[in-house]
């Protein structure tokens, strides 16, 4: 995973006669970099644009006639009308507004979303599988129904998980595929993918140690027992160079053997504003009130001044949830992805 920087643009020039230049940088190295606020809020702001339409099979289609009538008719191609015309490019200045933009549209995605998974939670406890017991929170049992629903039902036997595919025949009835969903929750007799480990053993391991009363005293050790809890810190620990987890003297690490090590990280490093990463968990959790949480996020997860490397908004807005969950959910892109499968018009990322 990573993206791709390039002189080359969407123009006929670029295309088929210039020599173009570029370079790819993984999702690695843009953290390293700091460039992923920048990188961030470039597709956010284009994405805001009225020209911006999705890419479709149609259009997609009329590129490659275009492209053949070209070869073949050069004459007639630089005629031709357009079925989406054509668009010279962003115009893009970077001013001081340019972050209270991303900041309002992250507002805006975080809350339209979450009341599709208060409206979930509402309703959850009258589909609790018997394995799930009463005092699990509605948000906790919201999120493990997300996870279940994603790795059995959306996931294919290609290992693919083709969340579009599933959005676009539910978006005309997003009740209808929940409920049908709910019903499969309901009646699994077992835990189809481990729900019952997060429930009784990993989430309330990371609300006891981020409460507010353990929280400074956080250790080491704790940290490392809150990342191999929490299911987004270990997708990206997984994807760091052993040389940055300082074993650069091999290169293959297992997730279990990495953890201890990105812990030991972790603790090593401070942000812009000189915290650690207990100092920056306390503030996004205690910081403030608690309906403005989602506030923190934003400012750890995406401010330069607060953000900690190789610690992204997913694994911050994953443990707030297991930490807090009578005032804020678990989210990560697993998340969205579920959300998004059952038919609602969300984000993939946050």
């Amino acid at each position: 995973m990573g993206s791709i920087h390039s002189s080359a643009n969407l123009t006929n020039r670029a295309w088929y006669s210039n020599i173009e230049a570029g370079v790819f940088l993984t999702d690695v190295e843009i953290q390293e970099s700091g460039f992923e606020q920048q990188l961030e809020a470039f597709f956010s702001e284009l994405e805001s644009l009225d020209v911006t339409i999705p890419l479709s099979q149609t259009i997609i289609d009329e590129q490659v006639e275009l492209a053949r009538l070209k070869a073949k008719h050069q004459a007639e191609l630089n005629g031709k009308s357009r079925l989406v015309p054509e668009w010279q490019g962003i115009s893009y200045k970077d001013d001081t507004k340019a972050a209270d933009k991303h900041k309002q549209r992250f507002s805006q995605e975080w809350h339209s979303t979450l009341s599709y998974i208060h409206g979930i939670a509402e309703v959850i406890d009258d589909y609790r599988p018997g394995w799930v017991s009463e005092d699990i929170p509605a948000l906790w049992q919201v999120d493990q129904f997300l996870h279940a629903y994603y790795y059995n039902q959306v996931r294919q036997p290609d290992g693919t998980y083709p969340f579009d595919d599933f959005n676009k025949r539910n978006s005309t009835n997003p009740n209808a595929a929940l409920k049908e969903q709910l019903v499969w929750w309901q009646n699994q007799k077992m835990p189809p993918s481990n729900e019952d480990f997060t429930f009784y053993e990993s989430a309330p391991t990371i609300r006891r140690l981020l409460s507010k009363e353990n929280i400074s005293q956080l250790s080491s050790s704790d940290f490392c027992s809150v990342c191999s809890a929490t299911h987004a810190t270990k997708d990206h620990v997984i994807k760091i160079p052993t040389s940055t987890l300082g074993r650069g003297d091999v290169t293959t690490l297992t997730r279990e053997e990495r953890i201890p090590l990105y812990a030991k990280l972790m603790f090593s490093l401070r942000n812009g504003k000189g915290q650690t990463i207990t100092e920056l968990l306390e503030f996004v959790l205690y910081g403030g009130k608690p309906e403005t949480v989602w506030e923190r996020i934003y400012m750890a997860g995406k401010l330069p001044e607060y953000k900690m490397p190789h610690y992204g908004i997913n694994s911050i807005a994953e443990v707030a949830g297991w930490a807090m969950p009578e005032h804020t959910p678990p989210r990560n892109g697993r998340t969205n992805k579920a959300l998004r499968a059952l038919g609602y018009p969300v984000k993939v990322y946050i």
